[in-house]
């Protein structure tokens, strides 16, 4: 075997070789973001029926507050200036 066809496929073998260690660290962290996703699934079919209710209502109560809390902003008119004076220039938020 030449020198050039040695070099070009020990080239080809390092190649090989960084890619799978780069792929398998990827796919460690995929196999441990599967482990937790999973978890999480089991915990909600654990859930009874009642839990699941108990859960729906407090996220209607905070949507609901949050929905509330958006009516209270003034609105402002065309004209006004869409900065906050006390907010250091900062758009307001809506």
């Amino acid at each position: 075997m030449s020198a050039g066809a040695w070099s070009r496929l020990h080239y080809r073998v390092e190649e090989a070789w960084n890619r799978h260690v780069r792929y398998r660290e990827l796919y460690r962290q995929l196999d441990h973001m599967r482990a937790d996703l999973k978890a999480r699934t089991a915990r909600m079919d654990e859930l009874t029926e009642e839990d699941l209710a108990e859960m729906l209502r407090g996220l209607t109560e905070c949507i609901d507050a949050v929905q509330a809390a958006g009516s209270d902003v003034p609105d402002r008119s065309e004209g006004a200036s869409m900065t906050d004076p006390t907010a250091g220039g900062v758009p307001p938020v809506t």
